[in-house]
């Protein structure tokens, strides 16, 4: 049975000063799989190494099933840690690799050879035993080393990039397979990722890092849906979020509009009487988050469609669909450094980034002055316009060029909102699960 994890403040700062991992807490239930995700030198992995007991923690407080571990030895912590490059004995065969932690705490050989045969099984790899490393592939050596790992039935299962270094199919497959064997044996199980494709697949929850800090932890469903800030949306999901720079209009009587370059969306007034916050937002710039399944070409069909006009860009063929380019006269943008970030807190004292003050800054120099917006179409964009792009999906069967004009349309019901931070102001973010 897993063990409950939990981190308190949980910090990592190196003899030369760098801070790698800032002030997290979380809690995982007994059995969870918690995938840890962002991109590289983010502090996943030093994370994941304090947990296993091979980095020492310098600030807050670990507990393994409620008990305090921060100076428990690894060998004592009742973890089993697969790595990227697999790390077994290449002098060894499969079966004596796999069956080296039962000879080292003293089982007869006969027990552990039963117990090598039955974890073989399990992993579709009895044929393989009697080999050693250099003969085996890729997909195979993560399988004994897979193996090693499981026949000690640990309490907690750490994995560092298990798959990364495999081909694409091999690790569709292999993913499957970890997931069917840590429900089986109920071991609460973290996994480090930077591909968001694979934290979506295996992970009850997800927790996403960046420099060091926590932004956000959710179900999938929770962090794709409810972003807590534009990092977070932009870092999860495929093809990514577009993000274009935008500025909100609230007069006393009639809707909100929102502006997005040459043209803009009317957002309708039953959802904006319930986000009244947003007056506060009103004439700053902010980001647009729009999934590109947001977006469609077409005649509108309910009254939460709003149409804006597109010309195409580029076609991505994939098949079962295409992806499409296309250009609406706005600003494409990257998400800012958010509050969250430590150099806001601690360095500055000041809440919002020095990225976001840039961001600010350029896009208040380059803004028009408001000008009251009417109910009147974009006027068509220049052929020579070198705007941002949108990504949408195009069903297969329906063909788009260069060049062509399209009815774009954006259902509001999935509009995103980030502030010059940041963080998502629509929809609220009460709305988020706190973390």
């Amino acid at each position: 049975m897993g063990s409950t994890i939990t981190l308190n403040h949980l910090g990592k700062t190196y003899a030369s000063g760098h801070r790698a991992v800032h002030d997290v807490s979380l809690h995982l239930n007994a059995g969870e799989f918690l995938v840890l995700l962002g991109p590289s030198g983010c502090g996943k992995s030093t994370l994941l190494r304090m947990i296993a007991g091979l980095e020492t923690i310098t600030e807050g407080r670990l507990l393994l099933n409620q008990q305090p571990a921060n100076d428990l030895p690894p060998s004592e912590r009742d973890v089993a840690m697969i790595f990227q490059n697999f790390a077994l004995y290449p002098t060894m065969t499969a079966a004596q690799n796999i069956a080296f932690p039962l000879a080292a705490r003293g089982e007869d050989e006969h027990s552990a050879t039963r117990a090598v045969h039955a974890v073989a099984d399990r992993l579709g790899i009895r044929s393989l035993l009697t080999r050693t490393p250099a003969r085996l592939s890729g997909g195979e050596r993560q399988r004994v080393a897979m193996g090693r790992a499981i026949i000690r039935h640990p309490a907690v299962f750490l994995m560092d990039e298990p798959l990364s270094s495999l081909d694409a199919r091999l690790r569709v497959r292999l993913r499957a397979e970890i997931l069917s064997i840590v429900r089986r044996i109920g071991a609460t199980t973290v996994y480090v990722t930077h591909d968001q494709a694979e934290a979506m697949a295996l992970g009850d929850r997800i927790a996403v890092l960046r420099d060091g800090v926590l932004q956000q932890i959710g179900t999938p469903d929770e962090l794709y849906n409810l972003p807590a800030n534009a990092f977070v949306a932009s870092f999860v999901g495929t093809p990514r979020i577009n993000l274009l720079h935008g500025t909100l209009y609230a007069p006393i009587e009639g809707p909100m509009t929102l502006s997005m370059g040459t043209q803009h969306l009317v957002l309708p007034t039953e959802m904006t009487e319930q986000q009244q916050h947003l007056r506060v937002v009103q004439g700053q710039p902010l980001l647009v988050g729009l999934r590109p399944e947001a977006l469609r070409v077409g005649s509108a069909t309910t009254a939460y469609e709003r149409p804006l006009s597109a010309t195409v860009t580029h076609v991505e063929y994939q098949g079962h669909e295409s992806l499409l380019h296309v250009t609406v006269g706005a600003v494409t943008a990257d998400p800012p450094r958010t509050a969250f970030d430590h150099e806001d807190r601690n360095e500055t004292g000041n809440m919002l980034s020095a990225a976001a003050r840039t961001l600010l800054s350029r896009v208040r120099s380059t803004r028009p002055a408001p000008s009251p917006v009417t109910a009147e179409p974009a006027p068509p964009l220049p052929q020579h316009y070198q705007g941002g792009e949108l990504v949408l999906r195009a069903p297969q069967g329906v063909s788009h060029s260069l060049g062509d004009r399209l009815p774009l349309l954006v259902d509001i019901r999935s509009l995103m909102l980030f502030d010059g931070t940041g963080h998502r102001v629509f929809p609220h973010p009460t709305h988020v699960q706190a973390f």
